[in-house]
């Protein structure tokens, strides 16, 4: 299924893939960071994560092409393998943090006999053989998965509406403006996960518009700070930054009525379908970043989720796991920014080169 998507299908798919970490992977580093003022730093990146996706859409509506397909027609060989190899890393590390910390979170929560290598297994094998299918099994299969995704987490917010005092968010700036700017950094370095675009345009129909992007943005905002405030709200800010997984704490609250008083099997499904799709379509890009340069793409496809699978096989403490994370988004937003810069003079250098033979 090798079909093109449509810019709405790609909306969608940012908004799994990125929800997943800002949903999941962030809110216990915001907690850890900026504490009671954790909520507040979320607001304070609105407007930067907002300026940052007006950018990637107007570099989007500028390149040619998908970034790997530019990189490698406009630059010699040896800086084209630096580009595929630098962003092989950068997509890999992004579907190994979502893999590791979904096999922890499965062996602590409902699989907790179950040895780490067979629930690896079984979800990267899933997403291998989605990723083999292309971008539009993978975009059909979000279409499917996150409609649900968002009725769960809405009837969550219902129905723990009764345990929450919001009271727990105030006094606010405790803590210091260090904190607090870290946390609205962190905030927005979620956000830049939104540069994936840049290597999907050649399997895209039609413009990625401006409305779409800032759409996008928001509903991002929005999965990092309704969940932030109402765990903040349910457990306290000092108990909540205590908890691993505090998105998964505020299910065990949820209930209907007195003949079904666990319901937190619903976030298995959150949780899984989100790395799901986040770790296939991580797959499928790193394939996209080589393929042209590789005459087996179904053995190239193989080794990078053998890989995968290998990396996360390595003993890791749990705080030795949340410190890297914590790096990799400090460097990962860094790196963004610094290919966005030669990115855009790029476009600027492509124009003014346009304007001089039309002048003649």
């Amino acid at each position: 299924m090798n079909g093109k998507i449509t810019s709405f299908q790609l909306s969608m798919l940012l908004i799994t893939f990125i929800g997943v970490s800002n949903h999941v992977i962030l809110i216990p580093i915001l907690l850890d960071t900026s504490n009671r003022d954790a909520w507040v730093s979320v607001l304070f990146a609105i407007v930067p994560s907002l300026m940052l996706g007006l950018l990637y859409g107007y570099m989007y509506k500028h390149i040619p092409a998908s970034l790997s397909t530019w990189a490698y027609e406009k630059t010699n060989p040896l800086i084209g393998f630096i580009f595929s190899l630098l962003f092989s890393v950068y997509f890999l590390t992004q579907a190994s943090i979502s893999l590791r910390d979904t096999i922890v979170w499965s062996n602590t929560t409902y699989l907790t006999y179950t040895p780490t290598w067979v629930v690896g297994l079984c979800l990267i094998g899933a997403c291998y053989f989605t990723a083999r299918k292309g971008l539009a099994a993978i975009a059909i299969t979000n279409g499917i998965l996150l409609p649900w995704i968002v009725v769960f987490g809405l009837y969550v917010l219902t129905v723990n509406f009764q345990f929450k005092d919001y009271s727990y968010l105030f006094p606010v700036f405790k803590n210091s403006a260090l904190s607090i700017t870290q946390g609205a950094w962190y905030t927005t370095s979620g956000i830049t996960e939104i540069f994936l675009v840049f290597f999907l345009k050649d399997d895209v129909r039609g413009k990625l518009s401006r409305k779409y992007m800032i759409l996008v943005v928001f509903i991002l905002i929005e999965l990092m700070f309704e969940p932030l405030a109402g765990i903040m709200a349910m457990f306290g800010p000092f108990e909540a930054a205590m908890l691993r997984y505090p998105t998964y704490e505020q299910w065990r609250m949820a209930s209907i009525g007195s003949m079904l008083s666990q319901t937190d099997f619903l976030s298995i499904y959150q949780w899984l379908a989100g790395a799901f799709i986040r770790i296939s379509l991580a797959i499928y890009i790193i394939q996209t970043l080589w393929v042209k340069k590789w005459r087996h793409p179904e053995i190239l496809l193989l080794l990078i989720t053998l890989l995968l699978f290998v990396i996360n096989q390595f003993k890791l403490s749990d705080v030795t796991f949340h410190n890297h994370v914590k790096t990799y988004y400090m460097v990962s937003s860094l790196f963004c920014g610094g290919v966005s810069v030669v990115i855009l003079i790029g476009i600027w250098a492509g124009k003014n080169k346009k304007a001089v033979k039309r002048n003649g």
